[in-house]
C-alpha cells in the first residue's frame, strides 16, 4: 500500500474530500439546531403567575364601530 503526499493529490480528489467535509459539517449542525429546538420547545417555563396578552384579530377592533 502506498501514500500520497499532498502534492500528489488531484484535484478531483480534493473536491471528493470538500464535498465530504461539508456534508458531515451540515449534518452536525442540522442535528445540533433539531436538538435545541426541540428541547426549548419539550419545556415550555411558564409560570402561573405569567400574564398573557392576547391582541384580537382586526375585525373584533372594528366590531365597535358597526362592521
Amino acid at each position: 500500500m502506498s501514500t500520497r503526499t499532498s502534492s500528489q493529490v488531484n484535484s478531483a480528489d480534493r473536491l471528493f474530500i470538500t464535498a465530504m467535509a461539508v456534508g458531515a459539517m451540515f449534518v452536525a449542525g442540522y442535528t445540533v439546531v433539531r436538538v435545541s429546538l426541540s428541547a426549548n420547545a419539550a419545556a415550555p417555563t411558564v409560570s402561573p403567575s405569567t400574564q398573557v396578552n392576547v391582541v384580537p384579530s382586526e375585525g373584533t377592533l372594528w366590531s365597535d364601530f358597526g362592521g
